[in-house]
């Protein structure tokens, strides 16, 4: 789903804020996915909804008041004069990487062994015309549910991938390393990221794709 970036921003800086307090975070592991890297990957098919695994503990609860905390680095593109009002890529999921899942050692696709699932459930972007360049930023949120193996304050690391191809052209292709930690009672977390000022050169036609997801081939 498609959300305005302000949105995403203030989750980011929410996310930001949580980490600072409770330290750094451990790595995952997960389910497989194509790879984004190569220039001769399949176009982007549309995202899919994969089931919560069994024993995942869910809540209700969601973040009740962003308050006023907004993310400095927004200024860096947001508040551009140049803008761009009309071509702007659009965002898509590549395949089933909507969902990243990281088990216990040995209990890999085995539901009591999972630790923690994370889907995506937002996306964003805006483009800023630099003249022979087009400056794109790109914003991910979405949830983290501990599962059976989860502790009470448990952290995951999510490598989310976001890359930006024109046809077969891999312009930009970069890992990210999120941070979460799921807070009690319900071992639950928000994130967000944004990718901030991605430069690729300003597009002739409208053939340009931001794909995003996550890449459990790299750990």
């Amino acid at each position: 789903m498609s959300v305005s970036f302000s949105n995403i921003c203030k989750l980011a800086a929410m996310s930001a804020l949580g980490l600072a307090l409770s330290g750094c975070a451990s790595g995952p592991g997960g389910l497989k996915m194509p790879s984004f890297g190569s220039s001769n990957s399949d176009a982007p098919q549309a995202a899919s909804t994969a089931p919560a695994a069994s024993g995942v503990t869910s809540s209700a609860r969601d973040v009740a008041n962003a308050g006023t905390i907004v993310d400095s680095t927004t200024n860096l593109i947001l508040n551009n004069a140049k803008k761009i009002n009309g071509y702007c890529p659009s965002v898509s999921i590549l395949g089933d990487t909507n969902v990243y899942q990281n088990y216990a050692r040995g209990g890999e696709g085995n539901p009591n062994m999972l630790i923690h699932q994370a889907n995506i459930t937002q996306t964003a972007r805006e483009c800023t015309d630099m003249g022979a360049e087009m400056y794109i930023k790109v914003g991910v949120a979405g949830r983290v549910l501990g599962g059976p193996k989860s502790g009470e304050k448990d952290k995951a690391v999510l490598p989310l991938r976001i890359v930006v191809k024109q046809k077969d052209n891999v312009l930009y292709s970069k890992l990210h390393k999120v941070p979460v930690m799921l807070a009690p009672p319900d071992r639950s977390g928000l994130f967000a990221k944004v990718d901030e000022a991605i430069a690729i050169p300003m597009p002739q036609e409208r053939n340009v794709q931001i794909l995003v997801g996550f890449d459990s081939g790299n750990k």
